[in-house]
């Protein structure tokens, strides 16, 4: 997340219309990884209540979420960042007068 918040920080520093053509992709990126490390959060007190003998399925059930966000959620960032790392030049290459169309 760093490298890449850094690469794209670099490119707009040559070209300011990078930071805008990578930043819905980046707000996804960065939700999706905030919301990993909060289901990582989960998953770890979800292992420490079934240790301690606390079973009703719930915790076993957050385990489960924990492991599809994860598997299937996910990576989904790799889009995000595929799209991120193609630059401005297709999202820019529009002609103004042309948006009426």
């Amino acid at each position: 997340w760093g490298e890449l918040t850094q690469s794209i920080g670099m490119a707009a520093m040559k070209n300011p219309d990078e930071v805008g053509a990578a930043s819905v992709d980046y707000l996804m990126y960065s939700g999706y990884v905030t919301l990993a490390y909060f289901w990582l959060r989960m998953a770890v007190v979800a292992q420490e209540k079934l240790a301690q003998g606390d079973d009703d399925g719930f915790h076993q059930a957050k385990l489960v979420t924990c492991a599809f966000y994860f598997q299937r959620i996910l990576p989904r960032t790799e889009a995000h960042r595929l799209a991120m790392s193609a630059g401005s030049a297709s999202t820019m290459q529009l002609a103004e007068e042309h948006f009426a169309f």
